[in-house]
Parts: C-alpha cells; sequence; structure tokens
C-alpha cells in the first residue's frame, strides 16, 4: 500500500519494479535484492547518492547533484569554484540550496541510479525525487578562469589580486544565477534559508566531498589524519579559492587514493 500511495497507480508500481536496485531501495520499499534474494549493496559513491535520494524524498525535496569529473584537473577547477560559491556567496545566491539535499558524485555513478541524467559533465543536475519516473535536469554554465600560474600576468602584484578578485565575483554571480534559474529566486526569508545552508553545507562538507585549504604550495584536507599534501609548483591560488571542494577520496595518512 506504501508503493501505491506514493505512486498513485498499480501499474505505475509495477514499473518501478523495473527500476536499478538503488532506486527501488531509495524510494523505501526496503533494502533492495538481487537475482538470488539477497540484498544488493552499494559501493562508494553510489551508496552516497543512494542516501542522499533517499533523504531527498523523505524530506520531500529535489535532490541536488555537484557533478565531479573525470578528470584531475577539472576536479580541482571545479572545487574551487563551488568553494567560492559556498564560502563567499551572498545571501541571495546559497538561498536556493535550501531547499534542496546536496550530494557530490560522479556522473557514472549517478547515472547508474538515475539513467535520465544525461551525457558530459554539467556542473549540476536536479533530480526531482517525486517524478514517477526520476526526472533530472542538468545545470551549466560556462565560468571564467584565473590564471593560477601567472604567465598572462602583467602588471603590478596588487593589479594581480584585483583581477582575482574580479573573476572570484563573476564566477560566484554566474554560479548564483545557474541556481536561481534551476531551483527558483523565492524572495522569502532570503538571509534566513542562506543561513542554514551556510550552517549545513559550509561548516560542513556536502556527502561526497570534503573541504580542503590550498596554498601555492600545498593542500590540507579537514577532517583527514595528517593530511597535509604537498603539491609544490601548483602556483598562485586566489584568496577566495583557498577552501575548496576536495573530490579526491583520502586514505588514513591523508594521501590522495583516487
Amino acid at each position: 500500500m506504501k508503493r501505491r500511495h506514493l505512486l498513485g497507480a498499480t501499474a505505475a508500481g509495477l514499473a518501478a519494479t523495473a527500476w536499478p536496485a538503488f532506486i527501488r531501495d531509495a524510494f523505501g520499499d526496503g533494502a533492495a535484492c538481487d537475482e538470488q534474494g539477497k540484498p544488493a549493496a552499494a559501493a562508494g559513491s553510489v551508496a552516497q547518492v543512494s542516501a542522499a535520494f533517499r533523504r531527498a524524498r523523505q524530506a520531500s525535496r529535489a535532490l541536488l547533484v555537484f557533478v565531479i569529473p573525470a578528470d584531475d584537473g577539472a576536479k580541482w577547477e571545479r572545487g574551487h569554484a563551488l568553494g567560492e560559491l559556498l564560502n563567499f556567496g551572498a545571501d541571495a545566491d546559497l538561498a536556493p540550496l535550501a531547499g534542496v539535499e546536496v550530494v557530490c558524485a560522479t556522473m557514472a555513478d549517478l547515472k547508474k541510479l538515475v539513467p535520465s541524467a544525461g551525457n558530459g559533465e554539467p556542473l549540476m543536475v536536479v533530480v526531482r525525487t517525486d517524478k514517477v519516473p526520476v526526472a533530472a535536469t542538468q545545470l551549466d554554465v560556462a565560468l571564467p578562469s584565473y590564471d593560477r600560474m601567472g604567465r598572462l600576468a602583467t602588471g603590478s602584484w596588487e593589479e594581480r589580486l584585483k583581477g582575482d578578485e574580479t573573476i572570484a565575483a563573476q564566477r560566484i554571480a554566474a554560479l548564483g544565477a545557474l541556481l536561481r534559474k534551476g531551483l527558483g529566486a523565492d524572495a522569502h526569508n532570503v538571509e534566513a534559508r542562506a543561513a542554514s545552508v551556510r550552517a549545513r553545507l559550509v561548516k560542513a562538507p556536502p556527502s561526497g566531498a570534503r573541504w580542503a585549504t590550498a596554498s601555492g604550495c600545498g593542500v590540507d584536507v579537514e577532517g583527514a589524519e595528517d593530511s597535509g599534501i604537498i603539491g609544490c609548483g601548483m602556483g598562485h591560488v586566489p584568496s577566495k579559492s583557498r577552501r575548496f571542494l576536495y573530490f579526491f577520496s583520502v586514505d588514513g595518512r591523508g594521501a590522495s587514493s583516487r
């Protein structure tokens, strides 16, 4: 009866049995089982997406996935951009996140649960957990890049720092506009909603990522034992990029293992 209440029709309930196992589990029909009737185990970030999907559905929220790129260089770039948004975004930029469950995952892992997530590696994917079948919408925008190694730098150091601030503001504004477009721009209680986002996603990272702090010669991963990762030659790190979402796994010694 619980499934019929959710889906609204017996036919829809029967269709749900054809969904991937993790989706059936996320929709609250008990632990998904394999062909032998044993519980099917989710692993890695697939399990994190499944758990986040379940939390979103139980709270009657959409699921917002911050997409982790496959390329290591792109992981750094995207993690820094999202860190800028979460740490320095204005209330209007962050408030849309108050109404969604947030998780970080690769497109490959997301598509194991939500085949309709689409192709490519957009910045974000919105998954509407109240739809049957599950509906997914990609959110993407081109972001300006920093000249981190100073190859194109001209003028004084102060002028370069000012340029960094301009690029950071442009990136944050673009991401905030993307969230308002994709999630809605409700003007109600913006300050309070933004405060709830900072408490939930800035003090602690979203599921599937770690917070880390970068200098020009290393990275410290928050909450990881002996997390100092040496990376001399990384070059200049703009001030608003220093605390960022770290999309690599970390072993007990703090070393990157992905």
